[in-house]
């Protein structure tokens, strides 16, 4: 049903019909009866006269489409994967300042609007967020995409899962907060004063090619429109799924998880060593290979007292022969193996989070499937890639975006030769630095500043996995400039 063409009148009470539309309340519940629709239209106006200020979530030339696309819903459930069921959605934090009214411009020489607000709003948290969210999501649906805030979503009385699949959520980013940089004085002495934001993008399918479009359109117009900024406090997000909501195959899983914990120190080199958060005190997604319980075990674990089965995998059987032997003492063979006696997601989903609140939630996240707190229970069954540090920066957000897509998609379809390539490229650089050094140069030893030899490690991933050198480009570079102190041999 096109908004334009409903008979009413106000507004208002069109964009909460659509949100009830929308969310998927009357797909799930309509029963073709008028009690239906009465509580419906009840709900609607609850909603109206909680908050009247939420904007349509259906556009009259609304050109977007969430996930709705042919293929989202795939009916029974798949037992093997393939590439275009794979469903992606993006969390982004960021700061968005504003200028106090009557007071001088921070920065007069940034051309994009900056928002005033008088001093009582600005002492005001709940209004002053209130507002902000409502900007942001008003420039979402400017550039033609639906959006919503926390607070529509709360005072309607509807969960945010009512809302995955065709809206970007705005709500406070918990762990941003401005930094030296932010709250220095500018121009003048004046300060913005500054309100942490999170975005959460529809659930999207990963292969289509509108969805590279729609994320970029709604960045340009957040970049463009507001003097944004991200710190060392704020993150980017990638969640990979299922478009039906069905976690991946277990296998798959295992093969995701097997590259993961392989290649996780060449991933992290992304991050810049010199970042006040390098080592995640300030967000939560630290590494793997040392705070998920399959990394605290390893220690404990030898040939005497572990005993099994082949791991059933012929991919990651062949990519474990580039190991040196003998292979039982070599740390990411016992990992892998661990990882492949896992017997059902919970097992997998908990042996890969950590046992403490701290590091349950790792920068690969797999607690969605150990389902051990509420959250991990209520979350979608996605891996979570918690990595990125914050920017703002469009290009180096979608091609992340694109490099964790390809990451999942050789990972957990079978039978791509990718894998293989992928896994038996950086699983000799997990050896010792000498052992990798030699695998790499024979017996030649000569210097390499390290930030180039970090580089040309991510390279050589990014090439295994078929990434085009536009997409990985930008990384290599940021590895390549950050890891600039020392050489290795």
């Amino acid at each position: 049903m096109k908004l334009r063409m409903w008979p009413s009148s106000d507004a208002r009470w069109r964009s909460f019909l659509s949100l009830a539309l929308d969310s998927g309340l009357l797909r799930e519940r309509a029963s073709g009866t008028w009690n239906f629709v009465t509580q419906i239209c009840s709900s609607a106006a609850k909603t109206l006269i909680g908050n009247s200020s939420v904007a349509p979530l259906f556009l009259d030339n609304d050109n977007d489409y969430g996930n709705n696309f042919p293929n989202a819903k795939l009916g029974a459930t798949r037992t093997v994967d393939r590439p275009e069921d794979i469903a992606v959605a993006v969390e982004l934090k960021f700061l968005l300042p504003f200028r106090i009214k009557d007071g001088p411009d921070p920065d007069p020489e940034d051309p994009r609007p900056v928002q005033m607000i008088d001093a009582s709003t600005a002492d005001d948290e709940k209004a002053l967020q209130e507002y902000a969210y409502r900007l942001i999501a008003d420039t979402i649906q400017g550039a033609g995409s639906k959006a919503t805030t926390i607070h529509a979503i709360s005072t309607g009385g509807y969960a945010e899962s009512n809302f995955w699949e065709s809206h970007w959520i705005v709500k406070r980013a918990n762990s941003a907060e401005p930094g030296p940089d932010e709250t220095k004085k500018r121009s003048g002495d004046a300060q913005y004063k500054w309100v942490p934001v999170e975005i959460s993008s529809p659930k999207m399918a990963a292969r289509d090619p509108r969805t590279h479009r729609h994320i970029q359109r709604v960045l340009k117009a957040l970049t463009t429109r507001h003097r944004l900024a991200a710190n060392y406090t704020c993150e980017v997000h990638v969640h990979l799924g299922r478009l039906d909501g069905e976690p991946f195959g277990l296998p798959g899983l295992k093969r995701l998880a097997s590259l993961l914990w392989v290649a996780e120190p060449t991933l992290r080199t992304i991050r810049d060593p010199e970042s006040p958060n390098y080592k995640n005190i300030y967000t939560w997604g630290s590494e793997l290979r040392d705070f998920s319980r399959l990394a605290r075990s390893l220690s404990e674990i030898s040939e005497e007292n572990h005993s099994y089965p082949q791991i059933e995998d012929p991919w990651v059987r062949e990519a474990l022969c580039v190991l040196p032997s003998p292979r039982g003492q070599n740390k990411d063979w016992k990992a892998l193996q661990e990882i492949w006696h896992a017997g059902s997601y919970q097992d997998l989903g908990l042996l890969l989070s950590g046992s403490t609140k701290q590091y349950r939630r790792l920068g690969f996240n797999f607690s969605a499937f150990g389902l051990e707190d509420e959250r991990a229970k209520r979350s979608p069954r996605t891996v979570e890639f918690r990595m990125m540090e914050g920017t703002v920066d469009t290009d180096l957000i979608i091609n992340w975006v694109a490099i964790c897509n390809r990451i999942a998609e050789v990972a957990v379809v079978p039978y791509d030769d990718r894998f293989v390539g992928a896994l038996q490229n950086v699983l000799p650089l997990r050896v010792t630095e000498d052992q990798a050094a030699d695998c790499k140069r024979g017996s030649t030893q000569t210097e390499v500043p390290l930030g180039q030899r970090l580089g040309r490690e991510f390279r050589g991933l990014m090439q295994q996995l078929d990434i085009p050198r536009a997409v990985y480009m930008g990384f290599e570079e940021k590895v390549v400039r950050e890891h600039h102190e020392g050489v290795v041999r």
